[in-house]
């Protein structure tokens, strides 16, 4: 006989396996005496509950993964198909307007792709824990204003809506992690401007008593309905099933914003909009003396006599940047990064873009090549390596700035005109 009962001490339940036989019998064939044993197997029982749980983790694993595959097929699909579609007809379309329609609706659907692509690896990241934060010191009012330029360009014209940037302070330099920061705020404001047709859209931040940083962007949006509100921030949750995207996004900030030690939040109301928050630690940098840069004297040039180096081997990429730049530069071409160096010294070009990965001698050999005969001339890294720690890289081997392929072309015309700004004068 077996039997397997659990016994409570009204402080633990203990799992109890109990074997008997009888033993001997009376006169009348009834049992007398009993024989057995018993073991305590309450660890066998947690190791059996424990898989149990564990196959039905690994169902929903597999149910969920199943349902994104599905799901990340008809998001990836769709713009593809807008893609593929308006490129094949775009050669044969002889109306201009019809062309820039078409080219209109490419673009919009190349950054939904781009947005999803970015997503879906940023979500791998998160669950093989191999998100990488990089704390450095920055000032704080010149990203926000960095990302204030760069998110006007994807404001429609059909909308009347703008944007703004709110400093509380002249300046702010923080040891934090800026990449992260800038990812939030921008997914915050690329939701805004996707759900309000009218009114304004605001972020900033403030510098609160208890040692916090609080961001917000809000806008005048249609807002959200309360009984989403609480299930916002959960994963593949959209605010409108309609539109395009992973669904995400504010998954992906939360799980952020928590890693850096902060809290993310929302408040919204029916058609008046939305504020999204976050907070993080206020630590100020660590080096708080601030050296003033050196500057050298602008020079004055004809913008059309402005030369500049495109170091890449991908003949396509090239091109890429030749039909963005051409009408307004003097391009010059390097096929790798020794040859960059030998054309730097032979043209002595204004500005340098410079590819990282390139065959012969790669970016950063060839920067650092260069800087050795000039410290002054504006070199941005062009690479298809889009991580925190690649970017930090860059930054610490020479280049100004850090541009990530897909290359956007109002995004580079505009980030070189402010780079050149700052050491020539246009006449």
């Amino acid at each position: 006989m077996e039997a397997t009962i659990g016994q409570s001490d009204f402080q633990t339940c203990h799992w109890v396996e109990a074997r008997a036989a009888v033993e001997s019998y009376d006169e009348k064939g009834k049992p007398l005496t009993l024989v057995g044993s018993s073991l305590v197997i309450t660890e066998r029982k947690k190791m059996e509950t424990d898989l149990v749980s564990a196959k039905n983790r690994a169902e929903e694993s597999n149910r969920l993964k199943s349902a994104f595959l599905a799901n990340m097929s008809h998001e990836i699909r769709t713009p593809l198909n807008a893609i593929v579609g308006f490129s094949g007809i775009l050669a044969s379309t002889e109306a201009e307007e019809e062309k820039q329609e078409y080219v209109s609706i490419i673009d919009n659907n190349n950054t939904l792709l781009l947005q999803l692509i970015s997503d879906i690896l940023d979500l791998s990241k998160i669950e093989a824990g191999t998100m990488e934060f990089i704390d450095t010191d920055f000032e704080l009012n010149k990203v926000m204003t960095e990302l204030e330029s760069s998110l006007r360009l994807k404001l429609s014209p059909d909308k009347e809506v703008t944007l703004s940037f709110e400093p509380q302070l002249p300046e702010l330099y923080i040891h934090a992690e800026r990449n992260r920061i800038s990812q939030i705020i921008i997914n915050l404001a690329t939701n805004a401007i996707k759900f309000t047709n009218k009114g304004s859209i605001r972020f900033g931040y403030e510098k609160r008593d208890n040692g916090t940083l609080y961001f917000y962007v809000t806008d005048t949006g249609c807002g959200i309905p309360a009984e989403k509100q609480k299930d916002i921030f959960e994963r593949f949750v959209k605010l409108n099933n309609f539109a395009q995207g992973t669904g995400l996004g504010l998954s992906i900030c939360q799980t952020l914003v928590e890693h850096m030690g902060g809290e993310i939040g929302l408040k919204s109301q029916i058609n008046e909009g939305s504020t999204f928050w976050f907070t993080l630690p206020y630590v100020p940098a660590t080096n708080q003396h601030h050296e003033e840069e050196t500057k050298s004297e602008p020079i004055k040039i004809k913008k059309q006599k402005i030369t500049i180096l495109v170091a890449e081997d991908h003949e396509s990429n090239y091109h890429l940047i030749e039909s963005i730049l051409k009408k307004d530069y003097t391009l010059v071409h390097a096929w790798n990064g020794k040859e960059a160096v030998d054309l730097f010294k032979e043209y002595a070009p204004q500005l340098i873009l410079m590819d990282i990965n390139m065959p012969v001698m790669d970016g950063y050999e060839a920067t650092k090549e260069i800087r050795k005969y000039s410290t002054q001339v504006p070199i941005i890294a062009v690479t298809a390596f889009a991580y925190a720690s690649d970017e930090q890289k860059v930054m610490e081997n020479g280049f100004d700035a850090y541009m990530a392929k897909p290359i956007n072309a109002d995004q580079l015309k505009t980030h070189m005109t402010s780079m050149l700004r700052q050491h020539i004068i246009f006449i």
